[in-house]
């Protein structure tokens, strides 16, 4: 594999060039997103997100195109761009996290792109994001390459973009708090209401420290999670009353994911004055609504995604429900079950992973 020789601003001005049609593919649609993605690439599509894929064994060379569904602005295009950029790229990919960007501005829509070198497990790569912003809304595409001779292809693909003004006005709009989760889907890869309001009879809810994600994939997995939890007990002698003695429980746990779903952890927990500390590898799938965590030395663990959020910070907290082989909470049980009395969404039985900033 050869290390491409692009600086930026090669880079960001093939997207703005006019490309002939010939390596144009069939059109196709996602939200209010048409595009023509090149033609012969491998499509696959990835919870809710369009990725297309190309590589040259023999030239040891390849590039992944993603295209991801609408969500609401952040109120300018620049900004959208630096959200973007954060969640999709810096935060998957640990690279600059203010690249130079360039604009252009038509109808009313603005698209923002920037690019950076990346190295994901001793391979390096150029990545390439345009964020198109406008009317309420902002979508988001990414190529990673290692080849500049992708470059003409990538500035077809965006040459051939067309936005719908109607669609993006009509998701725009705030959704009444009786929308259910399914419409939703269609509009936005983020909710746009409260799916767990506060309820009689329970403490009332926090406003949420950040948006809450329809769903999410492997890439928003990346990094190092820690979750844990503790208990006092103490004992009271029954005849008389008099304290006997407490007992502290622990536990804590830690892992680290990586974009192909492989994960290392450790746990380390203490209870009736014994410390057990172990470590584990497995793998990590999504499965449309499920989460597997597959050990190495277990049985798989299947949990429910409940909510992913990212704040402002850029902590991120998942919240999932661990169902076995039962059958999945649904929507009434869910909001029975789960609150943020906190800021963020948190489960009976359930658990609450936190990647730090």
């Amino acid at each position: 594999m050869r290390t491409p020789k692009i600086i930026f601003t090669w880079a960001v001005a093939a997207i703005f060039v006019v490309i002939p049609a010939t390596i144009f593919s069939q059109t196709e649609k996602l939200d209010i997103f048409e595009y023509t993605p090149p033609k012969g690439w491998t499509k696959t599509p990835k919870d809710g997100v369009m990725v297309y894929i190309d590589s040259n064994k023999t030239a040891g060379t390849f590039c992944v195109l993603s295209v991801y569904p609408s969500s609401q602005s952040a109120g300018s295009p620049q900004k959208d761009f630096s959200n973007e950029w954060n969640e999709l790229i810096v935060k998957p990919f640990k690279t600059e996290a203010n690249p130079k960007t360039e604009n252009q501005t038509e109808d009313g829509w603005t698209t923002v792109s920037g690019a950076a070198q990346i190295e994901d497990n001793g391979i390096k790569s150029y990545v390439i994001l345009t964020t198109v912003s406008g009317y309420g809304r902002v979508v988001s595409t990414y190529a990673i390459l290692n080849d500049q001779s992708y470059l003409e292809q990538i500035g077809a693909f965006l040459t051939s973009v067309k936005m719908d003004k109607a669609k993006a006005l009509a998701a725009s709009k705030p959704l009444p708090p009786t929308t259910s989760a399914a419409t939703t889907a269609n509009n936005s890869a983020y909710l746009d209401f409260d799916p767990f309001p506060g309820m009689p009879g329970f403490q009332p809810p926090k406003p949420l420290l950040g948006r809450l994600r329809k769903t999410i994939t492997m890439a928003d997995l990346v990094g190092k999670w820690e979750l844990g939890g503790a208990s006092v007990t103490s004992y009271f002698n029954s005849s008389s009353g008099n304290y006997s003695s407490t007992d502290t429980s622990f536990f804590g746990q830690w892992y680290t994911i990586r974009a192909n779903g492989t994960y290392d952890s450790h746990f380390q927990g203490r209870s009736s004055n014994q410390t057990i500390r172990e470590s584990d590898t497995g793998t990590i799938t999504l499965d449309g609504g499920f989460i597997i965590i597959q050990s190495t030395k277990s049985p798989a663990l299947k949990n429910q995604f409940v909510a992913f959020m990212v704040q402002p910070d850029g902590a991120a907290i998942l919240s999932l429900l661990y169902i076995g082989d039962g059958a999945p909470y649904n929507v009434d049980q869910l909001r029975g079950n789960c609150q943020h009395t906190q800021g963020y969404v948190s489960c009976m039985g359930g658990s609450e992973w936190v990647r730090r900033p």
